[in-house]
């Protein structure tokens, strides 16, 4: 196996099971994941894809800490505040693989940076909680067959969802939400938010993207539901909407 002895170390316990083989894990270690936003839920989503093998991670975010953050957004101290996220999530996330390679995007994702931020990637999750990034993201995922995890979190409840973006096979974040205007839902910043909830979404999401990486992915075509208060999984079946809008650049 072509890593290193601390790599083969780290991750020993783990390459113990039977779907961690080193074909599988090189696999794992040569993926590229974009996460957008370094909130709540891609704090935890980053440090467990760092620690299960994933090498290559972009970061993007525009925002500083701010202390509101800290019940939930795990990578930061209070010692942090005022500070890019990017930047302190990138060192903190070193510490767990110096091997690891992160490139950090210290901006918020827009039109005009997109395609850069995004090209290369094998999966990109999005975590931005913000529609119009959302709709942004979904759109350049689905015209450039990119794997999009798409999460959210509020209150009680978090929500993750996996679209392959194959070629031919349509289903998107649009086939669910139709609509062009930001829906009328609840806000974090108006009802509030549990940090463990945010904690177990970012877990869904890291497991989310070792279960597609490791072809052990069932879940295909459902919304995952999660209520941190009843400790209740629930898996929604979504299907393909024939007008969406974005259908007609995924054939």
């Amino acid at each position: 196996m072509n890593i290193s002895n601390q790599e083969l170390n780290l991750f020993a316990r783990q390459l113990i099971l039977k779907e961690f083989n080193e074909k599988v894990f090189e696999k794992i270690q040569s993926q590229h994941v974009t996460l957008v936003g370094l909130g709540g839920i891609g704090c935890p989503a980053a440090q467990y894809l760092l620690a299960t093998g994933v090498k290559k991670i972009t970061l993007i975010d525009g925002d500083i800490v701010q202390l509101s953050n800290l019940n939930r957004q795990i990578l930061y101290s209070i010692n942090d505040i005022g500070k890019k996220k990017v930047d302190v999530a990138k060192i903190k996330l070193q510490g767990i693989n110096p091997n690891c390679q992160i490139v950090n995007i210290p901006t918020k994702l827009t039109e005009d940076n997109l395609h850069n931020s995004l090209m290369k990637s094998s999966l990109v999750i999005d975590t931005t909680d913000n529609w119009s990034s959302m709709l942004l993201i979904n759109e350049y995922c689905v015209q450039n067959f990119i794997p999009l995890i798409s999460s959210s979190v509020v209150g009680y409840d978090g929500q993750v969802i996996l679209f392959k973006n194959k070629k031919n096979h349509h289903l998107c974040l649009n086939c669910i939400y139709p609509n062009k205007d930001e829906p009328d839902i609840a806000r974090c910043d108006r009802v509030g938010i549990l940090g463990t909830t945010a904690g177990l979404t970012g877990l869904t999401v890291a497991q989310t993207v070792i279960n597609f990486f490791t072809n052990s992915y069932e879940n295909f075509n459902k919304l995952i539901m999660i209520n941190s208060k009843t400790l209740k999984i629930d898996h929604i079946k979504v299907k393909e909407n024939i007008k969406c809008i974005c259908n007609k650049t995924n054939s």
